[in-house]
């Protein structure tokens, strides 16, 4: 038997009403930076996991392996997930449990009235009130499932700072794992130029005991040799430094040793695919500060004339900076295109160095020196893609909305 007695507001739809009195709904008119809000991770599939557990290193790897390990974001990710809504304090689970027992209350309320219809049992006013009531139940458990889906105005937001948190690490760790194989390229050289230092005190030394050298070019040949072996240390420093904080950033402990792979060189080819104007608008379109802006009320601005003058600048100045940003990333190919001319030019000058070496043609010494311009050459081709790398990267998140709308 169906119950038969008039329903009375419960203790869940008081619950609910709490809960969503202070957790107003967003109207209409997001951005495209909106659509980041769906969800704070990315899915990944089983591949994609698995390489992300192995340990290499791969600077493609970055954005999941931050989602995944980086403490920062993980610890934030749970604070939302503690809260999705962010106002009521509820987790998801406990907020669509409680829109599943609205939704419960709705269905008894909706065979309660069917049976009392059917009995004719119930006025016309008494099944209105029905009506009513379960068309609330159904919104307030609605309104809870989006609260639990972050889909609230509190929960973007969470979600939109948890998105915003994600992309700053990324960029943080890219930058490090490419300052990272900069100092690699430094050791290397150091290295090299700390054979020469001891293969010239060796030298000083044998000339000594010949009588063509002094003591004084013996203890300069030695601080050359102090000096050299001070700059390989500090870059060694720097590297072991650099390869800490990015580890340890990335998930892995301050001692491990993954095997760190090379940034691949930048595409020029990508860059074709700019194009400013159109990128601007995508820019001002995707912009955080500009969102914020855009949804504040106009008296905080001193009227609606006042905050569309402070859009108007602020739009103006995305423009500004994404041109600059345009024109590092034309100037930034332009020097990667130049050191790869002068790379290829010491590669051929290193593989002579190599055929006169094996020959007898070149000393010791001379091929060591031979070996730093390569190294040399190496390490500013490197160096140049790497620049472009960051110019095009800063590029692009502007171009999602990671630039100051403002140059104060």
């Amino acid at each position: 038997m169906r119950r038969k007695n008039r329903w009375k507001r419960t203790g869940t739809v008081l619950l609910a009403a709490a809960i969503l009195g202070s957790v107003p709904t967003v109207g209409g008119g997001l951005i495209t930076a909106a659509a980041a809000w769906k969800t704070p991770v990315t899915e990944f599939d089983e591949e994609m996991f698995s390489r992300l557990a192995d340990n290499v290193l791969e600077y493609e790897e970055i954005p999941g392996l931050v989602e995944q390990y980086n403490t920062e974001f993980r610890n934030q990710l749970q604070s939302y997930y503690n809260n999705p809504d962010g106002t009521s304090g509820l987790s998801k689970e406990q907020l669509l449990g409680l829109a599943a027992d609205l939704r419960d209350e709705a269905k008894g309320l909706e065979d309660e009235a069917e049976d009392r219809e059917e009995e004719h049992a119930i006025g016309e006013a008494a099944y209105k009130e029905y009506q009513d009531n379960i068309r609330s139940l159904k919104k307030y458990a609605t309104e809870l499932e989006k609260a639990a889906r972050g889909e609230t105005k509190a929960g973007q937001t969470a979600v939109r700072e948890l998105r915003l948190l994600r992309n700053r690490q990324i960029i943080s760790a890219s930058g490090k794992m490419r300052a990272y194989q900069a100092y690699e390229d430094q050791v290397k050289i150091r290295e090299k130029k700390m054979e020469i230092a001891e293969l010239d005190l060796n030298s000083a030394k044998r000339q000594m005991e010949q009588g063509l050298y002094s003591t004084a070019d013996v203890l300069s040949a030695q601080q050359a040799l102090n000096a050299a072996a001070a700059d390989l240390q500090e870059a060694k420093t720097s590297c072991a430094n650099g390869k800490r904080d990015l580890l340890m950033m990335l998930g892995w402990r301050y001692d491990a040793e993954p095997e760190i792979m090379r940034v691949p060189d930048p595409d020029p080819a990508v860059i074709s695919g700019y194009s400013i104007e159109a990128d601007m608008e995508t820019a001002i379109s995707n912009n955080y500060d500009l969102y914020d802006t855009r949804r504040a009320a106009a008296a905080s601005f001193g009227g609606l004339d006042k905050k569309n003058r402070e859009i108007r600048t602020a739009e103006d100045s995305v423009r500004m900076q994404m041109d600059l940003l345009y024109q590092d990333v034309m100037q930034k190919t332009a020097a990667f295109r130049a050191a790869i001319t002068k790379y290829q030019t010491a590669e051929a000058d290193k593989a002579m160095a190599d055929r006169k070496y094996s020959l007898g043609m070149l000393s010791l010494r001379e091929y060591l020196e031979a070996e730093v311009a390569w190294l040399e050459a190496v390490a500013a081709k490197d160096s140049a893609g790497l620049d472009l790398t960051a110019a095009m990267e800063t590029y692009e998140w502007a171009r999602m909305g990671l630039i100051e709308s403002s140059n104060q």
